[in-house]
């Protein structure tokens, strides 16, 4: 295959609109637990979950090519351009130097990172077929990544950080939910129980409503509860800008003809994929830190919406 497909099929195999939000959540730990670190920490605070998250999007595509065969032949793997193998081997990579970086930033973070290991492969091996059970594990290890991001400028996770990571931990199992959602139809010629399957349509819109609103109460009464420092008015604009969004996504879907077209699905997604970098980025402003929220949010939003314009067509090329 000449080098310029190659780059195409990993561009497209890496997703990269989806590429950005991991290294945000990180980083947001890491400033909210010390606005004022060397900037060297924020930097592998964003650096290693990307690692981790590259790792887990080719394991997911390695975990799911035989059910990929039947909804989505069009994927590198089963479509032939991107051997197995090879996926196997760069989400082996990107795990082993994530967790080489982890360890020698701070022994302490091994812990974090293993339960998050761990639960990824559980869902990709196991319970993403398991009902509702495998979107809440699928959403964990970004929680896991906001306290581990918080290890990276002290020893421990910051205590004050638990509750708002069980708010990204409802967030991301209700985007995961969606995503489901929109996979219905394959996951059922697949064999995979997922919640839409098993529940249907309806069950499913109930559902992300309320872990829209679960996630919502509780990184509203976040700083009330904890009473750690960020601009009141930042934090305010923040939350009610990524609600507003979550709540237009799933709007859509609500208000979608049944059986809810994949289509629709899909457009709820790029709401949510770009909603995701304003929350990971919207909190270091809200610590005080504009200039590292500017730095990563803009270029990171930038190229998450390019690149799910450009990529649109060869993620889901029925649909163009």
């Amino acid at each position: 295959m000449p080098l310029w497909s190659r780059v195409r099929v990993h561009a497209e195999a890496c997703r990269p609109d989806t590429l950005f939000y991991a290294g945000t959540v990180g980083l947001s730990g890491a400033v909210l637990s010390d606005p004022r670190a060397p900037l060297p920490l924020f930097a592998l605070a964003w650096l290693v979950p990307t690692l981790v998250w590259i790792a887990a999007i080719y394991g997911g595509d390695y975990f799911d090519r035989e059910l990929d065969r039947i909804a989505k032949p069009h994927r590198p793997i089963p479509s032939g351009r991107l051997a197995a193998g090879t996926a196997r081997a760069i989400m082996l990579a990107g795990i082993g130097a994530g967790a080489l970086i982890a360890v020698l930033v701070n022994p302490f973070t091994i812990g974090l990172a293993a339960v998050a290991c761990v639960c990824g492969i559980a869902y990709a091996r196991v319970l993403k077929g398991r009902g509702l059970w495998g979107n809440v594990v699928r959403g964990l290890p970004t929680a896991l990544t906001l306290l581990w991001g918080s290890m990276v400028v002290q020893p421990l996770p910051e205590p004050s950080l638990a509750v708002l990571a069980v708010a990204f931990w409802l967030h991301d199992s209700g985007s995961n939910l969606l995503g489901a959602l929109g996979d219905r139809d394959g996951d059922r010629l697949g064999g995979y129980t997922t919640y839409p399957v098993l529940r249907g349509d309806d069950a499913s819109v109930r559902g992300m409503w309320g872990l829209l609103a679960a996630w919502v109460v509780l990184a509203a009464g976040w700083p009330l509860v904890t009473g750690i420092a960020v601009s009141p008015a930042v934090y305010c604009a923040g939350v009610v800008v990524t609600a507003g969004a979550n709540a237009v996504a799933v709007a859509l879907v609500a208000r979608a003809p049944r059986p809810i077209p994949r289509a629709v699905c899909l457009r709820a997604h790029e709401i949510v994929v770009a909603e995701r970098i304003v929350l990971g980025t919207f909190l270091p402003a809200a610590a005080g830190r504009w200039d590292i929220a500017l730095l990563v949010g803009i270029p990171s939003l930038a190229i998450t919406l390019a690149a799910r314009a450009v990529m649109r067509t060869r993620y889901e090329p029925a649909r163009a």
